[in-house]
């Protein structure tokens, strides 16, 4: 537990203008302890000889390296960010074979290997990651690349929440005229305020995206942010898209 925490101070410089309470909720701790205790509850029951502390010690030096999600249910693998972003470290690491022998899947081939780390992913969410890169027209047979799904899916799952609500805010701007696209700087007026409710990429990456031309498509929108290499380095958990099938699972933690 110790290295947890440490771990989450040095990532947050201002962690001393947080008070208590605020920097529980930031962190999770308390949601981490309650499935810690619960887990413990659990295998004790199984074996009584399983030392708490020891089983303390062990569950948290799992979150600190991102090995806690392996085999969980759906609802804990996405309640923090933590746990998102060390999911898709799991899944990168348990398939990459795929993209080394260059195999093309469908989107429901890829949720069939999702499912196989977590039985109750939604595939909701596998086939939003398939429309970033084949757009929304994209129909269950199409074949997609290991490495252009693995990075769409990177930012669909880890910023599930907050493409919903900019897919919704697209389509009242856009109204009937969705292919024309709509006025950039509009478009960023409104969805940075969300910033404040939903995990959002950095405030300064999505205005680089959407100040490179005056009108925009949501497609072209969420291509940029499931491209760009800040977004990545900042989520931190996946190498360079050109370093993906290179770059062994102990070499690369982006941040």
């Amino acid at each position: 537990m110790i290295v947890f925490i440490a771990m989450t101070i040095d990532q947050h410089k201002d962690r001393f203008s947080q008070n208590p309470e605020v920097y529980l909720k930031s962190h999770h701790i308390i949601s981490h302890l309650a499935h810690a205790l619960s887990s413990l509850v659990t295998v004790r029951d199984a074996d009584p000889k399983i030392h708490p502390f020891q089983y303390m010690a062990e569950y948290f030096t799992r979150i600190s390296e991102g090995r806690h999600v392996i085999s969980q249910n759906y609802e804990y693998i996405e309640s923090t960010q933590h746990n998102r972003s060390s999911f898709i470290k799991y899944f990168w690491q348990s398939f990459k074979a795929i993209g080394h022998h260059g195999d093309l899947l469908t989107a429901k081939e890829y949720h069939s290997l999702i499912e196989l780390l977590c039985h109750d992913f939604p595939f909701t969410v596998v086939q939003s990651a398939a429309k970033i890169i084949l757009m929304d027209d994209a129909i269950a047979d199409c074949l997609i690349s290991f490495t252009d799904f693995l990075y769409a899916f990177q930012v669909q799952f880890y910023y599930n929440e907050f493409l919903l609500k900019s897919r919704e805010i697209y389509q009242t701007l856009a109204g009937d005229d969705r292919l024309d696209g709509v006025e950039s700087q509009k478009f960023l007026e409104d969805i940075l305020p969300l910033t404040t409710t939903f995990h959002c990429p950095p405030s300064k990456i999505l205005t680089r995206i959407l100040s490179k031309s005056q009108k925009i498509s949501f497609y072209t929108y969420i291509l940029g942010i499931a491209n760009s290499d800040s977004i990545n380095c900042y989520i931190g958990v996946l190498p360079k898209k050109s370093l993906c099938l290179e770059t062994d699972s102990s070499g690369h933690s982006g941040g």
